[in-house]
């Protein structure tokens, strides 16, 4: 066993080690399939704490058998750190071993959760605060967590918790953090004027790539009396559009309302014909549009397996993974932060087309007035998929817009631009949202590792580039 660390560090890692019998292993040197291995050895300690008669469970000795398992699940992995060729069979064995206790985990989960619920409802404060001073994952679920912390501040005043002063300050600022994601989401709510050919000169001479009116709409009657639009995309990326209709009467369209529509970049075209039911009578119809960068008709590849954006060899730490407690919610919880220092080398992750680049800014801070000017990379993926790297260096970038770059070629470097308390890299896989059609949506990846193959990467976690 190899132990890292000095001091008071090492001595939490001995005890724990010697009290639960849990291999405690750093992240640069983990064991295969960490992102399954690393939640069972965490909390089966934990578990170790739980007395089993709060559990309103029928199974006798349920959380010693699930802990004697990992143990011995983490003693094979510890012979699989370097597996050869003749250990596949042992490797599979352990991983379907890792599988089936995480689902023997989520079962003792349940217990937990509606043990504690039920010491809630019926105002056992002893059985609560046994429960609730052991830190596990559904403590963090929204229902159990509000409920924990409303009967914690009304029961406990003058008697603090460990657990749940935290939770009262995750709660605040996961309050923070949603209402940052609500802020980003309808940036891409507003809703733009259909113009008139004579205004489109002016319009152009403002508008810069990423802007707003970026993307212009001219709504123009014809000799024939019918109402054609053209749809123009000034940005060299390809766009959802979306064209929307209220109070339409006496109105005829060629295309089903409202109307959804890819444009390529720098590109114009017709999209839409209006023509009357009735000749006699006036079309009357109110309009606007909105847009957001990508498809959302893309058709990711789910078997694809990423690389880690950064140099064969290099070990990197997550900074916030999915379901961050950050920023990473709602449509961009699937995103992954890697807290980089300023000027670190990014890859390409995925081969694809260079279609969007921007390196013009030097700004950053903790503020959402820096939005604008973070720094980025966007590739264009073969699956209509886009990869983007954000928050890069003043003049970072290796590439530009029209490049095919592949897997593993430089094409960037790490900053601090934008909205960023930290320099880090922000990497995402999107597409447009198929339901709203107006906001990008990131995708869960799969991504190759050193340890293995993660498909949900977690905070403090460290991964090697294969």
């Amino acid at each position: 066993m190899k132990w890292y660390g000095k001091g008071r560090a090492t001595l939490i890692k001995l005890v724990i080690c010697l009290l639960g019998g849990i291999f405690v292993v750093n992240g640069q040197n983990s064991l295969p399939f960490y992102s399954l291995a690393a939640p069972l050895e965490k909390d089966s300690y934990r578990l170790t704490q739980l007395n089993e008669a709060f559990l309103e469970t029928q199974e006798p000795k349920i959380i010693e058998n699930f802990c004697k398992d990992v143990r011995g699940t983490l003693l094979l992995g510890e012979s699989l750190r370097e597996p050869s060729k003749k250990d596949e069979g042992k490797l599979n064995a352990y991983l379907q071993q890792l599988r089936s206790l995480s689902s023997r985990q989520e079962v003792i989960f349940q217990l937990y959760r509606k043990s504690l619920l039920s010491a809630i409802e019926s105002k056992d404060k002893q059985k609560f605060e046994h429960l609730a001073s052991i830190e596990l994952e559904p403590l963090h679920q929204p229902r159990v967590r509000s409920e924990a912390i409303a009967f914690y501040q009304k029961n406990f005043s003058d008697h603090p918790i460990k657990t749940l002063d935290s939770l009262c300050k995750e709660q605040v600022l996961e309050a923070k953090s949603i209402q940052f994601a609500i802020e980003q989401e309808q940036a891409y709510e507003e809703n733009l004027k259909i113009l008139k050919r004579s205004e489109v000169q002016g319009i152009k001479r403002t508008a810069k790539i990423g802007s707003r009116n970026s993307v212009i709409v001219v709504g123009e009657r014809n000799a024939k009396g019918e109402m054609v639009f053209e749809a123009e995309n000034l940005n060299p990326y390809l766009v959802t559009l979306s064209l929307d209709f209220e109070k339409i009467n006496n109105i005829k369209a060629n295309h089903s309302l409202p109307l959804y529509v890819e444009l390529p970049g720098r590109t114009k075209k017709e999209i839409l014909t209006l023509t009357p039911t009735v000749s006699s009578l006036e079309m009357t119809y109110q309009s606007s549009y909105g847009w957001v960068k990508g498809s959302a008709f893309a058709q990711h590849d789910d078997t694809y397996l990423y690389s880690l954006p950064f140099a064969a060899g290099t070990t990197v730490r997550v900074g916030q993974g999915y379901n961050g407690g950050l920023s990473h919610k709602g449509l961009s919880a699937y995103a992954i932060d890697f807290t980089l220092p300023v000027g670190t080398s990014i890859y390409a992750a995925r081969e694809g087309e260079v279609v969007g680049v921007d390196v013009s800014s030097n700004l950053g801070g903790n503020s959402p007035a820096y939005r604008p000017y973070m720094n980025y990379v966007n590739i264009r993926h073969g699956d209509g998929t886009l990869g983007n790297y954000y928050h890069l260096k003043f003049g970072g970038t290796a590439v530009k817009i029209g490049d095919t770059v592949k897997k593993g070629q430089l094409i960037a470097y790490s900053g601090n631009t934008g909205y960023t308390t930290a320099p880090h890299l922000h990497f995402s896989v999107s597409m447009v949202d198929p339901v709203s059609m107006r906001r990008p949506k990131n995708l869960p990846i799969k991504i190759q590792t050193l340890q293995g193959i993660v498909s949900n990467p977690h905070e403090g976690e460290y991964y090697t580039v294969q």
